[in-house]
């Protein structure tokens, strides 16, 4: 949890606490390239009391309502604590002391513009602190709009004369202001009628609309090539060197920038990544937020985990309640006598049944790779790589849990696991968990059909069928898996060939088949060649395999998603990155799948 995290102090007093500024350095910066020192001048005797607003005023609702009071700024090693009480009877403050309970709020200070001065390094040699809001992207400091504070004093009762009347031992440089400043609202500003001391500017006009375009001005970043997974994953290489001392502002408001275009959930953390030394202050969040992504981009590419339902397990082993046997319904007769309308064991014009149960257990196993590169190359050529490695270490371990969910067998005998015609290796991928294909090939052997020849419709529609009626009948909630030979075969079947048999759907029109019988076709590059058995031996694996699968019974639990995490180790002067995932996969029945073997491709 972050330090600037406000925390309840007294709870059945509305009573709140937490870091409202944090001092930073020249190396941990806010975004705006600014940074708080202990010698900021914040004004902390200007006023007894602050209002404390949501958002800096700028919720829809509250606008510049007072929410509370701040009484108490105390200056210590790690910034400026704020305490302060809330306004138990302002309408939403029950609503906001839920969010303060449950973490999701921070104090963010608030100033006016016309009293900010920031040093050409980028130092903030002064911030008159005149409210703290509570917000859920405490990123950066604000220039609070001047009518707006006014309006909070004012409903509080307190004098905002300072506001307008800058102290004489200030008033010598109140006409200097640092290059990086940025007015968020200077209309506002001047409609309050403070003036700033500023040379004036004037601005050509441009006689058409091509002309204003034309002279806008492009900045260019070494950075722009690289998109938001690059970005995070070059600050967790970084973030693990020998000497980080945090990383450029250049890098780091690049990364926030393409976070806030993907409109991530957790991309608001990564605003407060220029205070990266500084533990709980959104370096932690790196790391996470990579993984995260990780994950999602799996859910996306893969071609067989995104077709399964998929839950999180509170527990390893987690037992899964499922639905069991329907209860029974039943004829009856029309209730004509009065000995009807009293219930006994005995006489019951409605027999009774019961609702099965059934649970199926999950059972999360861990999948890990690891890769090292040395020291140099992280110092020579950090940029050039990123997207590489990236994408290496993303496709890497994704193309593994497809591999999994397909073949997994957890045999470990020899000539015995479906993967191998010897002993497996103690540390072979597939030994995670029973897999797609062990099902028909070894499970239920009964719902294996054997082609010997190119496949037909016909013995594509009998292998569907081998599974129980009710998944069978189901063709939306069917997949059918096959391997990129198959696929080829499947494409110059008659039934979807030509335009006279299947429409604009033919095969020979589109080069692909999507739909057989109302079931999408999936083609996987996990799917390998197999013997005339369905199984990988040691040689004739020439035949392939057409997997049909009931896709609500099965069920993927993941007890840990993708961790990604990068080392130093000093004394190789080389660099690990390991990726971790903690999976389960299990089906509901027995039936929920068939396969077609010894298909000729």
């Amino acid at each position: 949890m972050s330090q600037t995290t406000v925390k309840t102090l007294n709870a059945t007093e509305a009573r709140i606490g937490g870091y409202l500024i944090v001092w930073g350095s020249a190396k941990m910066r806010d975004l705006d390239g600014e940074y708080f020192t202990p010698q900021t001048a914040l004004a902390l005797d200007w006023f007894e009391r602050r209002p404390v607003l949501y958002h800096h005023g700028q919720d829809d609702r509250l606008k510049a309502e007072a929410i509370g009071v701040m009484d108490t700024l105390r200056a210590d090693t790690i910034g400026i604590w704020a305490e302060a009480q809330l306004d138990t009877r302002q309408r939403y403050v029950q609503a906001v002391l839920r969010l303060v309970e449950r973490g999701a709020l921070a104090w963010s200070s608030g100033s006016v513009s016309h009293l900010v001065e920031v040093a050409q390094d980028g130092r903030i040699v002064r911030w008159p602190i005149v409210e703290g809001s509570l917000t859920p992207t405490p990123a950066e400091p604000r220039r609070t709009d001047v009518q707006m504070i006014k309006s909070a004093f004012k409903q509080m009762g307190l004098d905002a004369s300072a506001l307008d009347n800058t102290p004489s031992h200030w008033a010598s440089t109140l006409s200097t202001k640092g290059p990086s400043m940025t007015y968020l609202n200077d209309e506002n500003d001047l409609a309050s009628n403070l003036t700033l001391e500023t040379a004036p500017r004037k601005r050509l006009p441009a006689p058409i609309e091509s002309a204003k375009a034309a002279a806008q001005i492009s900045v260019g970043s070494a950075y722009d090539r690289l998109d938001a997974l690059d970005l995070l994953h070059g600050y967790v290489l970084l973030r693990a060197a020998k000497s980080f001392q945090g990383v450029s502002e250049q890098y780091a408001n690049a990364l926030a920038h393409k976070l806030r275009k993907t409109d991530w959930s957790a991309s608001a953390k990564a605003n407060e990544l220029m205070t990266s030394l500084q533990a709980g202050f959104g370096d932690e969040w790196v790391p996470e937020l990579w993984s995260a992504q990780i994950w999602e981009k799996a859910r996306m590419d893969n071609v067989l985990l995104p077709l399964f339902r998929s839950i999180e397990m509170p527990s390893n082993p987690f037992d899964l309640p499922i639905e069991g046997i329907d209860p029974t319904v039943y004829y009856v007769s029309d209730t004509l006598n009065e000995s009807q309308l009293t219930l006994s064991s005995t006489n019951s014009p409605i027999p009774d049944s019961k609702i099965g149960s059934g649970k199926v257990q999950l059972n999360a196993r861990k999948l890990a790779l690891r890769v090292g590169f040395s020291a140099e190359l992280v110092e020579d050529a950090i940029i050039p790589v990123l997207n590489l490695y990236r994408e290496q270490a993303i496709r890497a371990i994704a193309d593994s849990i497809d591999f999994t969910l397909l073949n997994g067998d957890t045999e470990t005998g020899a000539a015995l696991n479906i993967n191998t015609s010897g002993t497996p290796g103690a540390t072979d991928r597939y030994l995670i968990f029973d897999g797609l294909r062990k099902l028909p090939i070894v499970t239920n052997t009964a719902n294996t059909v054997a082609m010997a020849g190119d496949p037909t419709l016909a013995k594509l529609r009998e292998t569907r069928f081998k599974m129980l009626a009710r998944y069978a009948a189901r063709p939306a909630d069917l997949a059918w898996i096959v391997d990129s030979g198959t696929y080829a075969k499947l494409l110059g079947l008659s039934e979807f060939l030509t335009m006279d048999k299947a429409g604009a759907m033919a095969t020979a029109q589109t080069g692909q088949i999507g739909f057989m019988d109302g079931a999408p076709v999936f083609i996987s590059a996990e799917m390998a060649l197999t013997a005339a058995s369905g199984k990988v031996e040691a040689a004739s694996n020439i035949k392939g395999t057409a997997l049909c699968v009931y896709r609500p019974g099965w069920f993927l639990g993941y007890r840990r998603r993708i961790a990604v995490n990068v080392d130093y180790l000093p004394y190789f002067d080389s660099y690990q990155l390991t990726a971790t995932v903690r999976l389960a996969f299990a089906p509901f029945d027995t039936e929920v799948a068939s396969a077609l073997i010894n298909i000729t491709v």
